[in-house]
């Protein structure tokens, strides 16, 4: 009977070892854990405001006056770069225009044929236009307008026909009209090799003024 009391009673402070131990544990534990749990919410309040703090930096940043007015200074800056680039654009080379030299015949102030250069560009055919045309500019530039209705070519002919209205056949005397008339003629058989008659008709009728007349057909000049 004492041998079994003993071994219960034994039981008990084994029991009773064993659930001090294990009630400790379970309060260490749960110590432990409330601890990381108050840390935790600790740690999370102090995130918050950090985030909290860089969020209203970057608002402060984004609405910062000078910030807005340092990028409006540089948009301004490459508008206005962009706007002098089309309004000062660089300037084209102009090359010189090549000129070739054209003797011609014009009539001075004493009705005398004078022989002149001309200039006209090198770029342009040597034509039967081109001649009387710059016949015509150079005895302008003496004050002897002459008035010239169209200049047609027949085979080895050139035939220029003159307005009714103007000189030769106006305004000039005959000694003007016939060194006027010799001129272009001279002009247009030493320049060209493939026409060597000249015929002068009147808005294309026979050539009649009040000092010469010629036929529809009549040859003024003709180089052999």
């Amino acid at each position: 009977m004492k041998y079994r009391n003993k071994i219960l009673a034994l039981v008990l402070i084994i029991s009773v070892i064993f659930l001090f131990s294990g009630c400790n544990s379970i309060n260490f534990k749960t110590f432990k854990d409330n601890g990381e749990s108050g840390n935790n919410i600790e740690n999370n309040a102090d995130n918050d405001d950090i985030n909290d703090d860089k969020t209203d930096d970057t608002d402060n940043m984004e609405n910062s006056p000078a910030q807005k007015t340092d990028v409006l200074s540089e948009n301004s800056g490459s508008d206005n770069n962009a706007s002098t680039d089309i309004d000062n654009p660089s300037p084209a080379i102009v090359q010189p225009t090549q000129n070739v030299e054209l003797l011609i015949y014009i009539v001075d102030s004493s009705a005398q044929l004078e022989t002149v250069p001309a200039l006209v560009p090198a770029d342009k055919d040597i034509t039967p236009q081109l001649i009387v045309d710059t016949v015509v500019d150079s005895m302008a530039d003496r004050s002897i307008l002459i008035g010239v209705e169209n200049v047609t070519t027949q085979n080895d002919t050139v035939i220029v026909s003159f307005y009714s209205d103007q000189p030769p056949l106006k305004d000039v005397g005959a000694s003007f009209e016939t060194a006027i008339l010799d001129a272009i003629a001279q002009s247009l058989v030493e320049n060209l090799k493939d026409y060597n008659k000249v015929i002068y008709r009147v808005e294309g009728g026979p050539y009649i003024s009040g000092h010469l007349e010629f036929g529809i057909d009549e040859v003024y000049v003709e180089v052999k």
